[in-house]
């Protein structure tokens, strides 16, 4: 083996290591990776079942930080006039569809919080992230709230809410998704 092809091999893998390092970091100490998959599911727009390509086993997770245009208890919060679309034109649906099309065909990789890593259902906790050809992995959780096909939630502890959260007023701002029916004088940064 030439000296060049070494050095070459040893740049892919320097390369490879700090990419490691850099996926690793958008999340924080906090988090580890916990394993890539086909999604097999989408029962929810915040509830995948995951078959994961090491092991030969189903998970089901539930979405870091996204709330569902279905759950009533959550709901009320957000007004009468944006409950009222979210039941008229079955906003729970159109997410549910929305996440579907962009899983569809798609290995994800699948980040878990190191502590806490499962809900009261025994529901893994993550953070979705599907692979780019090119730039930065889309994160599913944030795509969701950013479209407006879910909210951010505050029931788990989350690194990534300051960003949701300006994902969520954008979304409302613009009009997309559920917060279409909300009129752009109601918008607040409550709840």
């Amino acid at each position: 083996m030439s000296s060049s092809t070494k050095a070459v091999g040893v740049f892919v893998l320097v390369f490879l290591v700090l990419a490691c390092f850099q996926t690793a970091s958008a999340l924080g100490p906090r988090h580890d990776l916990f394993g890539s998959g086909r999604v097999v599911g989408v029962e929810a727009p915040n509830l995948l079942k995951i078959k994961l390509q090491d092991k030969d086993k189903i998970i089901t997770v539930r979405l870091i930080g996204v709330g569902s245009p279905k759950n009533r208890e959550r709901l009320k919060g957000l007004g009468r006039d944006v409950q009222n679309f979210i039941f008229k034109f079955d906003v729970w649906e159109q997410s549910r569809d929305y996440v579907k099309s962009l899983l569809h065909n798609k290995t994800v990789q699948v980040w878990a919080r190191k502590w806490d890593s499962y809900d009261e259902k025994h529901r893994l906790l993550a953070y979705i992230r599907i692979p780019a050809q090119e730039g930065d992995p889309v994160d599913l959780n944030g795509e969701i709230i950013r479209k407006g096909m879910g909210f951010v939630t505050r029931d788990y502890v989350h690194v990534t809410f300051a960003d949701y959260r300006s994902f969520e007023q954008d979304a409302k701002k613009h009009s997309r998704g559920m917060w279409r029916g909300i009129s752009t004088s109601k918008i607040s940064s409550n709840r």
